[in-house]
């Protein structure tokens, strides 16, 4: 199996298993309990349907599955939330005061205008599609090699600020009435966010908040295999993590911590990178298995531990899909059996 699948399997099964231990309602337990079934079916469903001759895309299923299960850890940490602890948001508020009277900001006196309340509501906006974003813009820029990477980065910083949240029960400082907030102008962008909130949200923060976390890693690992792409992405995580703040959606604390948890995944992952993408210098060194359009194969590696064939042009991304991804490509050497790889 890929990496990526491998962490959504454990996370959402340790979940699962969390929840017969804590003094949850059976509804409840039986609910997270669903949730991990459905994603662990997905997984197995994906990682089989290699082996199906009429489905030729299974390698760019597989790519995507990850953000299409993405939230399904989300909405099983909200079962967990049965009530929000007063003394955490208290330490949370308290925190974000010290901040901002240690840089000279006075959120109630400092009010937002039309233009930048709009921009900020915008920017927030965009955390749900932007993930799914960056997977395009590999695509598009032929790198779709570093789609195990990209997830490999990303999944962790999510899982992290999911896993935290089960020992942080807090509500966002939007709903809270004592919180010194930011005096922000009513706008159709900021009520369609609080529409979206409040019917598909767990109604709590997630701690770190996983939406900075989400897309400062995958600003990052943009930034290093596509440098002009990544920086427009880290531009608008940069702006989701101020946004957050000012628009009441996370305490300081969170984004902050989000960013560190972000930045610090993206630094131990780029020691592994040559491992996940398939490279290591100049030479691939992993086999690439064809399962992207039914069946797999694998080139051979001559004694020396390099591919006899890494020299030779591979096939084109027609035959190997778009920009190539670990276990799509093959090399275009004649006569050359296809040996069965193991996923």
């Amino acid at each position: 199996m890929r990496i990526a699948e491998w962490i959504q399997l454990v996370f959402v099964s340790l979940l699962a298993a969390t929840s017969w231990f804590r003094p949850l309602e059976r509804a409840r337990q039986l609910r997270v309990t669903g949730l991990a079934l459905v994603a662990i079916a997905a997984i197995a469903l994906a990682r089989a349907s290699g082996q199906w001759p009429w489905l030729h895309h299974s390698g760019i299923v597989r790519d995507w599955l990850p953000a299409a299960l993405l939230l399904v850890p989300y909405w099983q940490i909200g079962q967990f939330f049965t009530g929000s602890d007063r003394a955490m948001e208290g330490r949370l508020a308290a925190f974000d005061r010290s901040l901002f009277r240690m840089v000279g900001i006075r959120p109630s006196q400092t009010p937002i205008g039309v233009g930048l309340s709009t921009y900020l509501q915008l920017v927030y906006l965009l955390v749900y599609p932007l993930i799914p974003l960056g997977l395009v813009a590999l695509y598009v820029a032929h790198l779709r090699q570093n789609v195990d990477y990209y997830w490999v980065v990303v999944l962790p910083a999510v899982y992290v600020c999911f896993a935290t949240t089960l020992f942080v029960r807090a509500l966002p400082p939007r709903m809270m009435t004592d919180y010194d907030r930011f005096p922000m102008p009513a706008t159709k962008l900021g009520a369609l966010n609080g529409v979206i909130l409040d019917r598909a949200s767990i109604r709590a923060i997630t701690f770190p908040s996983a939406h900075v976390a989400s897309s400062v890693a995958a600003a990052l690992v943009l930034l290093r295999v596509q440098p002009w792409t990544g920086a427009i992405f880290l531009w608008i995580a940069l702006s989701i993590a101020v946004s957050t703040v000012v628009c009441g959606y996370h305490y300081a604390a969170d984004v902050l911590l989000a960013i560190a948890i972000a930045s610090l995944g993206f630094g131990v992952s780029g020691r592994f990178q040559a491992g996940v993408t398939g490279e290591r210098g100049n030479g691939r060194i992993m086999e690439h298995k064809a399962e992207a359009f039914g069946g797999s194969a694998r080139r051979k590696r001559s004694p020396n531990g390099f591919h006899p064939t890494q020299d030779k042009p591979l096939l084109p991304a027609a035959a190997a899909g778009p920009g190539g991804c670990e276990g799509d490509e093959v090399a275009a050497t004649p006569n050359r059996r296809a040996h069965r790889a193991h996923s």
